[in-house]
Order: structure tokens, then sequence, then C-alpha cells
């Protein structure tokens, strides 16, 4: 008792001493992983499709927010507040998708908004957020989102516009053939991408000579049917608009149907699920991404990009034994945006205040490309960020150019 009680008295001497020293590092900046005392968090909700048709979209996002929350909280967070990330999945629903974000903005005090995966999704999130004047950063890449007002929506990925400009130009440039056959997924993701095409070819000296809308989760024999229907108008080239499953099935069933024309797809194949589920169909298919799928091969060593894709690179591979993917290079940037933004202007900053901020970000070096932002464009990349790749015996390689 009578140590006990020595103790007890030297408490408050101590805790005169510790409270001084909390002080003194509390002074220090967080950003490096000192041990500054912890404060509240900064609260960003993210509405992702980690199920349903988009669940190969979702999940390395989700991975991807993931990782870089628990690097940056690691390093001390944002001048001492820690990023908490509270996720949702939609199912690939748009009902679900405004649900869940009505959720995040109503009951959990975020801050800004990440998502969703798909065009539907993002479409009805859209609302919600700019109802309550929330920043929101989508990773869908549907021309349709940026329609009407943009005030307070951001986009990471390349549009359909850029990407269908970037599809259509190899098939003049590159395959010198003028009549295309259209294949497109009749969800908002394939619908831009159909609009797109049909509204550009012919600046690029190309006919659509058939155009074949179909289900995101079609079968095989729904597939044939479609094909049969397109190879009727002669084409000299299939060009597919969607995500998987459904372009990874038709490669395989043109293989199978011994339809030997060159294949462009979308940048919703630009992941290693569509190889996966194509197999060696995959073999000559070429599409836009951008150039993170093949940065080692046609960037600079030590250029800015090259370096931010290579960090991003070891760390996702160390964390997840996996490599790196257009979608999780979605989810990277989009946290990313959002972050850097609120280093500028401050862990207090207002939804309000956020959103100017993230509209005067320029020269940030992202996994799609350079982003620059501005009231008048909130898609921040430029066709120049994008390059076509090539699969060749299972591997992305830069194509022809």
């Amino acid at each position: 008792m009578k140590r006990f009680r020595a103790r007890w008295l030297l408490i408050p001497l101590a805790a005169v001493f510790l409270a001084g020293s909390l002080l003194a590092l509390s002074g220090c900046g967080g950003e490096e992983g000192t041990t500054e005392t912890a404060k509240e968090p900064i609260k960003i909700g993210v509405v992702l499709s980690e199920s349903g048709a988009n669940e190969p979209l979702g999940k390395p996002e989700r991975k991807a927010i993931e990782l870089y929350v628990e690097r940056l909280n690691a390093k001390g967070g944002i001048k001492g507040h820690p990023v908490e990330v509270i996720i949702k999945d939609d199912q690939s629903d748009s009902n679900k998708a405004q649900q869940a974000v009505i959720e995040l903005l109503e009951q959990e005090d975020v801050v800004a908004v990440i998502g969703s995966s798909g065009t539907g999704p993002t479409l009805a999130m859209k609302q919600e957020t700019a109802k309550r004047q929330v920043p929101q950063v989508c990773m869908a890449a549907g021309a349709s989102i940026m329609e009407g007002g943009i005030t307070w929506i951001f986009r990471t990925p390349p549009t359909a516009t850029e990407a269908g400009k970037k599809a259509l130009e190899y098939i003049e440039r590159v395959l010198k053939v003028r009549k295309v056959a259209l294949l497109y997924d009749t969800n908002p993701f394939g619908t831009d991408g159909k609009n797109v095409v049909e509204n550009e070819a012919p600046t690029y000296g190309l006919e659509v000579v058939a155009t074949e809308g179909y289900q995101t989760n079609d079968t095989e024999e729904t597939i044939d049917t479609h094909l049969t229907n397109v190879m009727s108008a002669s084409p000299e080239v299939i060009l597919v608009w969607g995500t998987n499953p459904g372009p990874a099935i038709i490669a395989k069933r043109m293989r199978d149907k011994g339809i030997d024309l060159p294949y462009v797809g979308s940048h919703g194949i630009a992941n290693q699920e569509f190889i996966k589920l194509a197999g060696e169909a995959a073999d000559g298919v070429v599409f836009p991404a951008g150039k993170m799928l093949i940065y080692e091969k046609v960037l600079e060593p030590g250029s800015p990009e090259y370096e931010f894709i290579k960090d991003f690179d070891e760390a996702y591979r160390e964390a997840y034994g996996e490599p790196i993917n257009t979608f999780a290079g979605h989810g990277w940037d989009a946290i990313l945006i959002i972050t850097e933004a609120l280093k500028r202007v401050g862990p207090d900053a207002t939804p309000e205040e956020l959103r100017d901020e993230i509209e005067r970000t320029e020269g940030l070096v992202g996994t799609a490309g350079i982003f620059n932002y501005s009231p008048q464009d909130h898609n921040g990349l430029s066709p120049d960020d994008l390059i076509m790749v090539k699969i060749v015996n299972s591997q992305w390689e830069p194509a022809e150019r």
C-alpha cells in the first residue's frame, strides 16, 4: 500500500510533464508520421459496385482506396487528422447507389463522396450530391455524367468521347479500314460509347455499317445472334463498347465462329478480368487506356508519371499480390484528388471550400494522366493521356502507332 501511494503522488507531476511533451509534439507536422496527438477524422463517403455486373470494377477500386488511406494515415493523415472512408456497395444498381449516397450524406457527415464504378449508379448519385452541395469524384466514364450541371461532380477516368476518338483514329490510321460494325452494351456506359462512335466516325472517314445493342449478361447464344446480324453488313472491323463480361464473351464467340476481323474494344476492358474471361481469344484485341497499364514501356524512368505509377504498382502488388489495373487506378486517383485538395485548403474545409479547391487542381500527376480541372472542365484529362494497348500472349503491349 505504501508503494502504491508513493506512485500515486507522483502522477500529477508526471501528467504535467506528459502534457507539456504532447503540446510540443503537436507543433510538428503530421504528414511524415510524427507522434502528433489524435484529431477528429475526416470522413469521406464511398459508393462502389463490389457485386453485380460492375464487380470487376468496384473490387479493385476499393482495394486501391483502402490502401491509399492506410498509407496516408501511417504518415499522419492530413495535418494530424486521420482520413476515414465509409464504403457502401451499390450492387451495380442505380437505385441502391442513390440510397447509399443519401445515407452517407445524411448520417455520416462526409465532406466528399467518391463513386460510383458505373455510369448509371454515378448519375443516380449525382443528383443527390448536387442537391446537398457535397463534392463527388466519380470513377465512371460515361459522357452523360457531365451533361447538365457539373458544379459538384468531378471525374477520374477518360471520357467515352476521348476513348472513342482514340479508337476511331486507330482504326483509320493504323488498321486502314473503313467499315465498322459496332456492338455496344445497352447500359449507360455502352450507350454513351455508341453515341460517340456514331457521331465521330464520319470525322475519320469511317462508316458504321451495323450497330447492335446487347445486354450486360447476354448468353453466348444471344451474342451469336448479334454477331450474325452485324456480319451480314460485311464489316472490316468489330468495335465493342462495354465492360465485362460481354466483351469477353464476344471475343470468344468471334474466335469460335471463325470471325477473323480486328477486334477493337473500349477502355471498359482495361483489366486482367477481360484476359481471364476471354482466354486465348483476348490475344490481338486492341483498346484505348491510360499509360499506367504499360508505363514501364511508354514512360521515361525518373519522370513524375513513371515514378508515381511505379510507387502505386509496388504498393498494390505488395498489399494484394496482384498487378495494378485501370480500375484500381481510378480509385487511387479519386482519393488522391480529394486528399490533395484537403491538404491545400485545410482539414477543416467545408464541402463548398473543398469543391472550389478541387476545381483549382492543376498539374496533379495521377495514374490516368495529369489532372487539370477548371470551372468549365471537370473531366481533368486530355486525349494525350491515352494510348492504344494490344493484348499479346495475355500481356499488355503498346499497339502499333
